[in-house]
């Protein structure tokens, strides 16, 4: 199959700091980039970073879960403004590491940091089926994530024995700067998107609270609907999307940006650009 994205233009919403990636893949394909962020990442309780830096230096965390890169970034940078990065560093390889995903691992390693498991399926759930045969009666897990976590991690692994303490270190808002969103708006509704993709969703549900503020909700629903192939990188994305009345195509098996492009050539070869019949790639064929 040629892979090929030549004269399609693809909406990324994901921070502007982590669109370069993303944006570079879609250019070597032919296709034009459109960087329109819907979030925005900020550093989230200064305090309680420094806390939980402390209670794995003193021995107080069995095992920290890492849910993104940004965790990653954030705590580590934490740590060295504290100057204790060495100290830190040496305690996390201590105690039991689990990423969520490969580019997670490859930024703790970047750190050196060893990650002990990675899940296949990267999410919540693959996390929770890795540890169903674990022991957790008696551990103390750590979770440095984004404000507002969804619940299932925290409480299928309280179930499972586990005490979790859930560190808020930073927020996904919709960025101070909304001129970029109502752009995309904008040229979503006159056709020059063809396709937009989603990375969490956070960058979903940003994107129709800024519309629905300017009464464009129940457009926005429509155009994507009909006039745009919708691209979300995993199922709790789609889902988001999905509550917000928005029919996703494409959702890739691995979730990653780079399966999530491999989808999308595959369902504008198989499919046409606006033809909505499913493939094993997205559609309903995973909803989990």
């Amino acid at each position: 199959m040629l892979l090929s994205l030549r004269a399609k233009t693809i909406a990324i919403t994901r921070p502007k700091e982590q669109a370069r990636q993303l944006a570079t893949i879609i250019r070597k394909l032919g296709g034009k980039p459109y960087i329109a962020p819907t979030i925005e990442i900020k550093t989230g309780n200064g305090s309680q970073i420094k806390k939980f830096i402390q209670k794995v230096i003193d021995y107080q965390i069995d095992c920290v879960i890492f849910m993104s890169r940004n965790a990653v970034n954030i705590v580590i940078k934490t740590a060295e403004n504290l100057r204790l990065k060495s100290d830190f560093v040496a305690a996390l390889n201590r105690v039991s590491i689990i990423a969520i995903g490969p580019k997670t691992k490859g930024k703790l390693e970047h750190y050196g940091v060893k990650a002990d498991i990675t899940p296949a399926e990267y999410s919540s759930e693959g996390i929770v089926k890795c540890l169903r045969e674990t022991d957790l009666r008696q551990m103390t897990i750590a979770i440095p994530r984004m404000d507002r976590p969804n619940p299932y991690l925290r409480r299928e692994l309280e179930m499972m024995g586990a005490e979790i303490i859930e560190i808020p270190i930073y927020e996904s808002a919709i960025p101070s700067d909304r001129s970029g969103i109502l752009k995309l708006l904008e040229d979503l509704f006159k056709g020059k998107i063809h396709v937009i993709t989603f990375t969490s969703s956070a960058t979903a549900r940003n994107l129709f609270q800024v519309a629905s503020q300017h009464s464009l909700d129940c457009k926005l629903q429509d155009s994507l609907g009909k006039k745009v192939i919708v691209a979300a990188i995993g199922p709790v994305t789609q889902r988001a999307l999905e509550q917000l009345g928005v029919r996703v195509d494409v959702t890739p098996k691995e979730y990653t940006i780079e399966a999530m492009i491999e989808a999308l050539i595959h369902r504008i070869n198989n499919g046409g650009l606006f033809s909505f019949s499913p493939l094993s790639f997205g559609g309903s064929s995973r909803r989990s």
